[in-house]
């Protein structure tokens, strides 16, 4: 008698392991920005992610530790890309703004929750004092810092107004794209 048995391929563990660590963070994502942080629990991350609550604290110690990973997350995906485009790009200090702009609205249309992630935890993490909001705020320093940089060349091209600082400036644009978003 002939058997048709088809042998099941094994998953290694750490593809499982970067599978479920992309659920939890897509999951905690989704949450904090259509709930906010304090209300999400890690029971609701984990029903989202279709995993236990146990299964979530093997990969995160605490929900902190989770917005951490997923702070990070979303700088290397979102904003560490757009500083090096515009540092590197030898356009003129106009068309690096307009580069920046295009960017976020892009990124935005095609992954909403990940650029308003900084947006809204900054909001509900101000004035606490912990390590988030330090995150938070040097995210929002280094592409300050990028853009007044950027800023400071249009000056000198005579592209941009010299009146003003290029520190307030790269402050108001910031400032425009995060009400933008």
């Amino acid at each position: 008698m002939v058997t048709n048995t088809i042998k099941k391929q094994r998953v290694p563990n750490s593809e499982r392991r970067r599978s479920s660590i992309k659920l939890v963070l897509d999951s905690a994502l989704s949450l904090f920005v259509t709930r906010g942080y304090d209300a999400t629990s890690m029971d609701d991350i984990a029903g989202q992610a279709g995993l236990t609550k146990g299964a979530v604290y093997f990969y995160f110690k605490d929900k902190l530790s989770l917005l951490e990973a997923l702070l990070l997350r979303t700088d290397k995906e979102l904003i560490d890309p757009i500083i090096a485009k515009i540092g590197a790009s030898n356009g003129s200090a106009r068309d690096r703004i307009i580069m920046l702009t295009n960017w976020f609205a892009i990124v935005g249309a095609e992954r909403k929750e990940l650029p308003l992630l900084h947006v809204l935890v900054s909001l509900e993490m101000h004035g606490r004092g912990n390590r988030i909001e330090e995150m938070v705020r040097k995210t929002y320093k280094d592409l300050q810092n990028a853009i007044a940089e950027v800023t400071r060349v249009g000056q000198l091209s005579g592209e941009f107004t010299s009146d003003i600082p290029p520190e307030y400036q790269a402050a108001v644009i910031v400032a425009l794209i995060d009400g933008l978003l």
